[in-house]
């Protein structure tokens, strides 16, 4: 793992260990606290001490690409979970479907305010995913910024998927496009926090729409009261339960009968799993937030 930096890192990390144990699996879990050089490290120690499959969450898309390289002097299989990594022989990929999760982001809001000035906050500069979630939302925006219905105002990736990135792209925005501002999507929703609160400096929140992804309780609370628009239920179960089924056929040397698709990560084509999420709003948080289990009630209504 990459680090426990929201929450939703510990359920993939809970699903991911139940999932492999209940399969029959050792499972030897580090966490690298987002120092590259570290998880690199740790991946030469656990592959020295002969593990079978490497399930890994990269920390930079590029530099994880040794990892990879050492593992295969071991005939080591790799799994990239939720990230890709890039430049490298990577054997799998598993992850939601970052194209499809832009795509609702974009198709929601437009529902509400199908014209308008809207602005991006991108993800990450050093995770693919923040590329793919660029490509799904400017596949709905596109048509409408050609036909002069959207104004795309502004569009930039991030340093992190933080909070402090958020509030300070954000502020930019609020700053040049206070008048007239119909929406924000921004990567994640720690990052969609930092946008509420410049939101809430501005007098503007709960009046200009706001997407993410995650469904962070902070953030299905915001929802719930009208301070935040809509988030995304990443299918972290599902996904989990991919992944596992996917290293224990591996580490057993089992016919793999999964149908897979491709992603590039600039060296291969990679075999992917990708799984689609879904849209989360004030109206349907029952259904599907605390219907996955993903959240309780109780939880939410604290």
């Amino acid at each position: 793992m990459h680090s426990y930096d929201n929450e939703r890192w510990i359920k993939d990390k809970d699903y991911l260990v139940e999932n492999l144990t209940n399969l029959g699996a050792e499972v030897l879990l580090e966490v690298a606290d987002n120092d590259q050089q570290k998880q690199i490290a740790q991946a030469q120690e656990m592959i020295d001490n002969g593990v079978k499959v490497l399930i890994v969450v990269p920390i930079d898309q590029d530099a994880a690409g040794e990892i990879v390289e050492l593992a295969h002097e071991k005939d080591v299989k790799v799994i990239a979970y939720d990230r890709l990594i890039n430049g490298c022989p990577l054997d799998y990929y598993v992850s939601t479907n970052s194209v499809n999760t832009g795509e609702i982001q974009a198709k929601y809001l437009l529902s509400l305010q199908p014209k308008g000035n809207y602005a991006l906050i991108g993800g990450s500069k050093s995770d693919n995913n923040s590329a793919r979630l660029f490509l799904g939302q400017m596949s709905i925006f596109q048509p409408l910024m050609e036909s002069g219905d959207v104004n795309l105002v502004y569009s930039e990736f991030g340093e992190a998927w933080s909070k402090e990135d958020g509030y300070r792209q954000a502020k930019i925005i609020v700053e040049k496009y206070s008048e007239g501002l119909t929406g924000i999507i921004c990567g994640n929703d720690n990052q969609a926090l930092g946008a509420m609160m410049a939101l809430k400096e501005a007098g503007l929140e709960g009046k200009v729409l706001l997407a993410s992804q995650d469904a962070e309780l902070e953030n299905v609370r915001a929802i719930k009261n009208g301070l935040q628009t809509c988030t995304v239920l990443k299918p972290l179960k599902e996904t989990a339960l991919a992944t596992a089924e996917l290293a224990i056929n591996l580490a057993n040397n089992k016919t793999i009968k999964n149908q897979f698709t491709t992603e590039s990560n600039g060296k291969v084509l990679v075999k992917s799993i990708l799984v689609n999420a879904s849209i989360v709003n004030k109206d349907n948080i029952e259904t599907t937030v605390i219907a996955s289990g993903f959240h309780s009630s109780t939880e939410i209504n604290q």
